[in-house]
């Protein structure tokens, strides 16, 4: 009965081929793979940037939530918008009037300017300057 040997089974040419099929073909596998490996790379790199810039907002909206929170700014809020005074405190409402610019040009012309055609207003406009 022959014996099995692996010294002989591993040096036989059969072998050889079959483990230089078997290298070739996990290596055509390899580079087959390459492309996908490169464009997954680059989507997890986006992820990666994504979460940053979600965490960054995360953090500037807990920053806002603390100063909504904030009794000094619901104090302003307050007072903007629901006309809030403390006991004992005087306020005063300034408005600005809009109709003195307008008074002062008139003052100066005492009688009203003519309807003036399209073109003159323009010559007049390029000329005034």
């Amino acid at each position: 009965m022959p014996s099995f040997d692996m010294k002989s089974v591993l040096q036989s040419k059969w072998f050889t081929a079959f483990a230089v099929i078997v290298i070739g073909f996990f290596l055509m596998l390899i580079f087959k793979l390459q492309p996908s490996l490169k464009m997954v790379s680059r989507e997890v790199d986006n992820l990666d940037q994504k979460i940053a810039e979600v965490e960054k907002e995360l953090s500037e909206l807990k920053k806002l939530g603390d100063y909504f929170k904030n009794p000094a700014y619901l104090e302003r809020e307050a007072r903007l918008k629901l006309n809030y005074k403390k006991p004992g405190e005087n306020v005063v409402f300034v408005y600005r009037n809009q109709s003195l610019p307008n008074q002062a040009e008139n003052s100066d012309s005492t009688k009203p300017s003519p309807v003036l055609p399209n073109w003159q207003k323009w010559l007049k406009y390029l000329l005034d300057k």
